[in-house]
């Protein structure tokens, strides 16, 4: 069956057959393809052949380890195996991705399925008829140097092309986040950012690092709440000037007045101005934009920067739990927060001693050294990560509590069933 496998247009796909048996008797066998090109083995077996066959009990020969993910909408075929109930998974050489290698093995294990291998010799045949596939499976230097010549082609790539890089390469991931989780994530990384302004240090942490971090999160809830143009966005609100006083340099006593007789802003008048300036492209060129509009001094302090910042984020954490019902809200919050974020890497600069002309420069090298158009991480042009890495439980791990108790590691949680019986007490 694996031998009459056909790769998919422009891919290396691997040689995959499969075989469902029940009660000493063959109930299909097929492969990867047999359908339609790209269709799992296991799926066609599982899904299209025997969808409605019970199948609790049968035995799955399969020539690879099953797959433990998919694109969206698509369903892992080890998760599928545990929904039919199958007993007994027997698997011909282990997945050469080491992102999915060993996992789906334990998924059929933790679900009280048996898995066993192919005999030694066979499972050499099967490694060997699907050479090609291990090679283009062999993981790169993940956290190797970015090549300069990247670095240089890429450090002044407009903004919403980042956007749409940053969403290519994790929108499989972030696909099943919804979008408060993706604003925790923001927000966590905002509070890494704000060490800059206790000064407290931490392990492996520079908070610097953390703006491009940040704004790539930005992007990631922008991306997650379907914004079209992140640039449109930005320019609605700040279109080369102050968003109230209508002013490069902004008057800040102009701007409390306006405010004091308008609480939010002209956009009519704004959109007039903007189509009179040129929009800026890069995240440098928008920096820059942001230090000509509100210049940072070199004697500021980083304390008032974030404390108008967890203002922004509180009100861009309200806009976002009311997106579905007025979206409109998000776009000039969201607008906000990115206006601080450039802030704060102006002060940054500023505090460095960075000449006005080269501000920007270094935001464009640090998205191109974090998102080098793949992910740091699993390697892959389209991130595969599992959903909590093993370095966040690491770095965070010295922060439990030592309490032993009858659910889960800790002793200060309760089941649900058990939160819901005491929260419905009324003594």
């Amino acid at each position: 069956m694996a031998r009459k496998c056909q790769s998919e247009l422009g891919k290396t796909s691997p040689l995959v057959g499969a075989v469902v048996v029940k009660d000493g008797k063959e109930l299909i066998a097929t492969h990867r393809g047999a359908k339609r090109p790209g269709d799992h083995a296991e799926y066609i077996a599982l899904e299209i052949e025997l969808k409605d066959v019970p199948l609790a009990g049968a035995t799955v020969y399969t020539t690879l380890e099953p797959c433990t993910v998919r694109n969206p909408p698509k369903t892992p075929c080890a998760e599928r195996l545990v929904a039919r109930k199958v007993s007994r998974v027997v698997i011909g050489m282990l997945d050469p991705n080491p992102s999915i290698r060993g996992e789906g093995m334990l998924t059929l294990r933790r679900a009280n399925i048996a898995v066993d291998l192919f005999p030694p010799d066979l499972m050499s045949e099967l490694e060997d008829l699907n050479r090609e596939f291990i090679r283009a499976q062999r993981p790169t230097d993940r956290r190797g140097p970015v090549e300069p010549a990247f670095v240089e082609k890429n450090q002044a790539r407009a903004l919403d092309e980042w956007y749409r890089v940053l969403n290519h390469i994790y929108w499989n991931k972030n696909y099943d986040r919804d979008r408060m989780a993706i604003l925790a994530h923001l927000t966590e990384t905002i509070g890494s950012l704000s060490l800059l302004a206790s000064s407290k240090k931490k392990p492996g942490i520079d908070p610097e690092s953390y703006v491009a971090k940040s704004i790539a999160w930005w992007l990631a809830l922008c991306g997650k709440l379907g914004v079209k143009s992140v640039s449109d966005l930005l320019w609605d609100k700040f279109p080369g000037v102050c968003s109230y006083c209508h002013k490069s340099p902004h008057d800040p006593d102009e701007c409390s007045e306006r405010k004091h007789a308008n609480p939010g802003p002209q956009w009519e008048t704004l959109g007039e101005i903007g189509k009179k300036n040129e929009k800026p492209k890069s995240i440098g060129d928008w920096q820059l934009m942001f230090s000509t509009i509100y210049p940072a001094q070199q004697t500021e302090d980083y304390g008032p920067s974030f404390g108008r910042l967890t203002e922004e984020m509180g009100e861009l954490a309200e806009a976002v739990r009311v997106f579905p019902s007025h979206p409109g809200y998000f776009l000039s919050e969201a607008a906000d927060v990115f206006a601080w974020l450039m802030h704060i890497q102006n002060i940054i600069e500023q505090k460095k001693g960075i000449k006005k002309t080269d501000r920007g420069k270094a935001i464009g090298i640090a998205f191109c050294k974090s998102y080098p158009d793949d992910c740091r991480d699993c390697g892959g042009a389209v991130c595969v990560c599992p959903p909590i890495l093993a370095s966040t439980v690491g770095r965070i791990g010295h922060e439990v509590p030592p309490v032993k108790g009858s659910y889960g590691q800790h002793g200060r949680f309760m089941t649900a069933d058990k939160a819901s019986e005491f929260f419905q007490k009324t003594s």
